[in-house]
């Protein structure tokens, strides 16, 4: 018998036993640290009524209780329902219950993401960043947060990525591309204004374009020389943060740093390891 399932379903209970109950169910993993006594007088109940909770469950006593409700409690961690992407946890949830949800968000956005990557397409992205003259990365917001690290982590490969964080500015940087250059173009909608209007103009420079986003058709597809997918899950503007979309993102150019650092393994590797950053000159 699974005493989360027991509890949850059941409704034969004494208002004590409910309380009792209630208080399990809402912070179970305290529970399993507490003694008898302990549970008694958080729940203003007695050591005998919380026997009796025990034995309705299906087991002898306390001790008992607590060694299968142990083992219900970690498979219950690990089967929590699909996760709601706008809101992935509730108010009712203990601090452990969110950290597995959120767990479990990541995961299942990091293996949609994976799903939508194509060889040709992968392949042909690392190609043009491997071989491009400069690189260039636009993003604004979040985005912009990810692609800062994005161009750490290649800096430290001496690879440099062009990045302003002024939205005015980024006009410049597209406006001055060439066709030996790469753009690295980042927006979740791919309708951001901004992004779109420096897509434009990457186009019309004929420099190529990779594009990171949720939608094969919006307006910053349409300018990209090859587009990375993205699961297109946030649609509400209702919600405690943007955890799916920026998962996938990091996923996506993290992706792209690993697979260009593999193109020249034994020299990266050497470069990251030996070289101080403080060596770089901008």
């Amino acid at each position: 018998m699974n005493i989360i399932n027991f509890l949850t379903q059941h409704t034969s209970f004494t208002s004590s036993e409910q309380v009792i109950k209630e208080y399990i169910l809402s912070d179970t993993e305290t529970v399993l640290h507490m003694s008898i006594y302990e549970l008694a007088n958080r729940t203003h109940s007695s050591t005998s009524t919380i026997v009796r909770l025990c034995k309705k469950c299906g087991v002898k006593g306390y001790q008992e209780f607590k060694i299968v409700l142990a083992r219900d409690f970690e498979d219950h961690l690990r089967r929590v329902a699909e996760i709601d992407v706008h809101m992935p946890f509730d108010p009712k949830d203990t601090d452990l219950m969110i950290s597995s949800k959120i767990a479990q968000l990541t995961n299942e956005t990091v293996s949609e993401t994976q799903s939508l990557l194509k060889t040709r397409t992968l392949n042909h992205c690392v190609d043009l960043i491997v071989s491009a003259q400069k690189i260039t990365a636009i993003g604004v917001s979040d985005c912009f947060l990810r692609l800062k690290d994005f161009q750490l982590k290649l800096l430290r490969i001496n690879k440099y990525v062009r990045l302003i964080d002024f939205q005015a500015e980024q006009f410049f940087l597209a406006n001055s591309s060439t066709p030996n250059d790469i753009a690295v173009l980042v927006s979740y909608s791919g309708k951001t204004a901004e992004i779109v209007n420096d897509a434009r103009h990457f186009h019309k420079n004929g420099t190529p374009i990779i594009a990171i986003t949720s939608d094969r058709n919006s307006p910053l597809a349409s300018y990209a020389t090859e587009v990375l997918l993205l699961p297109n899950k946030e649609q509400s503007s209702v919600k405690v943060s943007n955890f799916s979309s920026q998962i996938a993102i990091e996923y996506v150019l993290n992706v792209l740093y690993s697979c260009v650092f593999n193109r020249n393994f034994d020299n990266n590797y050497k470069n990251q390891k030996y070289t101080p950053i403080s060596k770089f000159e901008f």
